[in-house]
């Protein structure tokens, strides 16, 4: 098993679970899609989190169009969590909304958060769900999430029976 360490986030990963940023030369970088570059490299996670953060960096400087390649992959990778909770929206096992999140977060198993929430408050839902251990992704905007329960907008959702939440994560 081959770990890297996240430049953004810190955390250490497998290498299949990060994207590799080969370093071209000093001030250029590019996002190496097949992992054969020849060269230096960094990673960085599979997230929507770390992907938003390095775009901002002013270090390590993305063409655009790697950005946007590397949240297609992301997009095609992962699972249509959008229909899966289509499906449960009647459920007793979801929750969504921040504050609702935070006064359940020891009943959570799994979250889903929008891919436009705030700063503010993705910082706040994620430290809250890396102090408990519990796995997230950021999956979909504030609309479509809000769509699926009849509200205008929905920043988080989160999972609260850990059989859904092992299915959903697998």
């Amino acid at each position: 098993m081959t770990e890297r360490t996240c430049i953004v986030c810190r955390e250490k990963r497998e290498k299949k679970e990060l994207f590799r940023i080969a370093k071209l030369d000093e001030s250029r970088y590019r996002f190496d899609k097949k992992q054969i570059a020849q060269t230096r490299a960094v990673y960085i996670c599979k997230t929507h989190e770390c992907i938003k953060r390095v775009s901002k960096n002013r270090k390590i400087n993305l063409p655009t169009e790697d950005l946007i390649s590397m949240l297609n992959m992301l997009k095609t990778e992962n699972k249509n969590y959008l229909k899966i909770l289509k499906a449960m929206k009647g459920s007793e096992f979801l929750t969504f909304g921040i504050n609702l999140v935070i006064n359940e977060i020891e009943h959570t198993h799994f979250l889903i958060l929008a891919e436009d929430i705030s700063e503010k408050n993705d910082k706040k839902i994620i430290t809250l769900a890396k102090e408990r251990g519990i796995p997230y992704v950021h999956y979909g905007m504030k609309k479509e999430l809000g769509e699926i329960f009849n509200k205008s907008e929905i920043n988080v959702v989160a999972v609260t029976n850990k059989k859904i939440a092992k299915g959903m994560i697998e």
